[in-house]
């Protein structure tokens, strides 16, 4: 059994309590095979942005890709210091993507491993005191 927060290569959905759910193939597919859970979503950014999960993707080579539906959420902010906090070993590199956000959030390590200096750049990213 898995600990909170902890994941593997492959696709995921991660509930911010610290439920992980693995995809077997792609987030879509996962949506079409669980339509009660779905709610009606067919893609990946409609389910974050209606359910508050995140989907997070982590890749062989190290990088690990999250969409949030608002990275300055205190759930979802804290979902993702744990995510990095458990798996930090295996996270060269971090993309995160929001919907309401142009661009992407990109960072390597070390500075995966320094949630103070990640938390600031987050908070650059999503314009917060601009």
């Amino acid at each position: 059994m898995r600990k909170p927060f902890e994941i593997s290569t492959g696709a995921w959905w991660l509930v911010p309590d610290g439920r992980t759910i693995a995809v077997s193939s792609f987030h879509e597919s996962w949506l079409a095979s669980h339509p009660a859970i779905a709610g009606g979503a067919l893609h990946t950014v409609d389910f974050v942005q209606k359910s508050g999960w995140l989907s997070v993707t982590q890749y062989s080579d190290g990088m690990l890709e999250v969409i949030s539906r608002d990275i300055l959420d205190p759930r979802q902010r804290e979902a993702l210091r744990k995510l990095l906090e458990v798996n930090g070993g295996a996270i060269k590199k971090l993309v995160v993507f929001v919907p309401v956000i142009d661009g992407c959030l990109t960072a390597e390590a070390p500075l995966t491993a320094d949630w103070e200096r990640l938390s600031r750049n987050l908070d650059a990213f999503a314009g917060k005191g601009t």
